[in-house]
């Protein structure tokens, strides 16, 4: 595989056209929500918005709770009898129909009916939260399966650009930050903003100055608190961020090296990296709980400290109503703007850091998207694939000929001097074999690639047949099929690997069978308990080298392809069973089109055509005898074989 850049840090992201922490600081939260809201498709874009706006309109509840607990303090300090029912009140009271109502009956009346609607706006809004976040939550999954089913059709080169745990990270957590995270905490902060902005007004047209003052007093606050925890809240969240991705490598890596690492007794290594991650994990995490703490106390002890001043003033100032009614409106109002106030910067804050975990999500839909406008990535069929694999394993592949034309493909990796492959010329007839040979890096795999059309000529065409291979593919699945050097197991059974990814239902026992006996593995599960149901373990660790390797022979032949391509297939093989695959290959002559990737001389001796890659370029061309003359050093290898 070809050394690609990858995006495990800040640094790198930008270094790839990403963006780094910084960048996002400086676009701030309205650029994060955009990118979210553009990651859900346009229907589901509507109802969010919908959503957000009816959850938006209930701060006119909480301003109604606030005008009626100010009419009832002005109400029940006129009970006293030190002062009366101001004019401007008793107005507004005979014009909603209450001015007959007695003080007692006026007071009871106001205090339920501001505790009705001060609840009934609690209520609401938990239920519209639960019912937003609910469809936030479902189209996470909606965007993470998008995001994935653009991913794999990415061609091979592209793919390779992110490692496995980025691309883990990109389509599952930073899913979830984009979409819950940003998109939930936008909702709470337009909420919030425009309860401020109403509650606000009508202060200020009760009283100017003090509105101002208190505007100032909780707006300095906020500011010095933004200030500080934003930047606290970013440098945690790019934290854990990059702890999340290192964790996963770090396990990735350790499994995926067990043996080398416990012969080299380095296991504790790996065990004391993956420990310095998640302890800076886990402080991010903690410094992350305590940022969203910090406001409640400073909001909390403002509120107190001011209304108390007020209190002091007011009574010192004013007459006993006006000072009631006036600390009661600014109490009432404190009591629901600072619990506001404190969702607000919560909800920034989580917004702010949402935006910096989610960057590996924006940045693969933004690379997904310029893939696509470029031509480059290959729109996903979403009929029932299962179906019709089956359907076409049934028909026998019909109207697909395994013909092989390759014309003057260039391909070149990217930061490499020369090209891996350069002006290339194939044809192969179907039913007919050919082998691919040559030393290290001469371009074999490189060139079995494009043949599957996982990797795309940067020069040149490709055919199958009459199509290209991904059209190939795609019109006829299960007619190609590909054994590589290193089988990749799934977790499950012998079923489970054999019929890769079909759901259990679609599964044909009998042509698993077939595909195991033609592999060469029938007899040791027919021996087994359990048969097909036989358990694997994870990465195939129940099973022997040579096993696996048969196994993946087996889930090639499954289909029963007219076109199959072998990498090394038979490198982990012993002579005996290698000789055996190649029995049953030779069976496939004139009915199945192969391609064979070998250094081992004895297995591609008989193929129909050997080429010769020598640096990226084909050197020879022709039967094993013609190449034999054509290259001495096969000719000494071939000699020195005996062959």
């Amino acid at each position: 595989m070809p050394d690609q850049p990858s995006p495990s840090t800040s640094t790198q992201w930008t270094d790839r056209g990403g963006k780094s922490v910084q960048d996002f600081e400086s676009e701030g939260i309205l650029s994060a929500v955009r990118r979210s809201l553009k990651l859900l498709a346009p229907g589901r874009r509507r109802l969010f918005l919908l959503a957000s706006a009816v959850q938006v309109s209930l701060g006119l509840l909480d301003l109604l709770g606030i005008v009626l607990v100010g009419l009832l303090a002005t109400v029940a300090v006129s009970v006293t009898g030190l002062s009366g029912v101001p004019p401007v009140v008793d107005r507004v009271l005979s014009a909603i129909g209450l001015g007959d109502l007695t003080v007692s009956q006026l007071t009871v009346l106001l205090a339920g009916s501001a505790v009705l609607v001060l609840i009934s706006k609690t209520v609401i809004s938990a239920i519209l939260t639960r019912r937003i976040f609910k469809f936030l939550a479902n189209r996470q999954a909606e965007v993470a399966s998008r995001l994935a089913r653009r991913f794999l059709n990415l061609p091979l080169l592209d793919v390779q650009r992110w490692t496995t745990s980025e691309a883990i990270y990109a389509l599952g957590s930073g899913v979830g930050s984009a979409v819950v995270v940003v998109l939930g905490s936008a909702v709470t902060i337009a909420a919030e903003v425009f309860l401020f902005f109403i509650v606000g007004i009508t202060l200020l047209a009760y009283d100017f100055v003090l509105t101002l003052i208190a505007l100032g007093t909780f707006a300095v606050m906020v500011l010095v608190l933004n200030k500080i925890l934003t930047r606290w809240g970013a440098r945690n969240a790019q934290i854990m961020t990059d702890s999340s991705i290192k964790m996963l490598s770090a396990v990735s890596e350790a499994l995926e090296t067990y043996r080398e690492t416990t012969v080299m007794n380095r296991r504790d290594l790996y065990v004391n990296r993956y420990e310095r991650l998640i302890g800076r994990y886990a402080t991010a995490t903690a410094n992350q709980s305590y940022v969203l703490e910090v406001p409640k106390y400073a909001l909390e002890a403002t509120l107190y400290l001011a209304i108390l001043i007020l209190a002091v003033v007011q009574f010192l100032t004013k007459d006993l109503a006006a000072a009631a009614a006036t600390v009661a409106v600014f109490l009432a109002a404190g009591s629901r703007v600072v619990p506001a106030l404190l969702r607000l910067q919560g909800a920034y804050i989580n917004a702010r850091n949402g935006s910096v975990t989610a960057m590996p999500t924006y940045y693969l839909a933004d690379f997904l998207d310029a893939k696509a406008a470029s031509g480059h990535l290959h729109a996903p069929r979403r009929d029932d694939m299962a179906a019709r694999i089956r359907d076409r394993i049934t028909s026998g592949h019909t109207e697909f000929e395994p013909r092989i034309e390759v014309r003057n493909v260039t391909v070149q990796y990217l930061d490499a001097d020369e090209p891996a492959l350069h002006s290339v010329n194939v044809s192969v007839e179907p039913g007919t074999s050919v082998a691919l040979v040559g030393s290290t890096g001469a371009g074999k795999s490189t060139l079995s690639d494009v043949i599957l059309g996982v990797l795309e000529p940067d020069q040149g065409s490709v055919l199958l047949g009459t199509k290209s291979p991904r059209e190939a593919i795609d019109a006829w699945p299960g007619a190609i099929a590909y054994v590589p050097q290193s089988v990749a197991l799934v977790y499950g059974t012998v079923r489970d690997n054999v019929a890769l990814g079909l759901p259990p239902e679609m599964v044909d026992d009998d042509l698993v069978w077939e595909a195991l006996e033609r592999a060469r593995i029938d007899d040791f599960l027919r021996e087994a308990r359990d048969g097909l149901n036989t358990a694997i373990g994870e990465r195939g660790v129940r099973l022997s080298g040579g096993q696996r390797q048969r196994l993946g022979i087996a889930r090639a032949l499954y289909t029963r392809p007219l076109l199959l391509v072998l990498d090394e297939a038979t490198s982990a093989l012993d002579a005996e069973t290698e000789q055996s695959i190649v029995q049953t290959l030779n069976d496939l002559e004139g009915q199945v089109t192969t391609v064979t990737v070998a250094h081992r001389l004895a297995t591609v001796r008989r193929a129909d055509q050997l080429i010769y890659l020598e640096g990226g370029k084909i050197r020879a061309q022709g039967t094993f005898q013609q190449v034999r003359g054509a290259v001495p050093d096969f000719d000494r290898q071939a000699a020195l074989l005996g062959l």
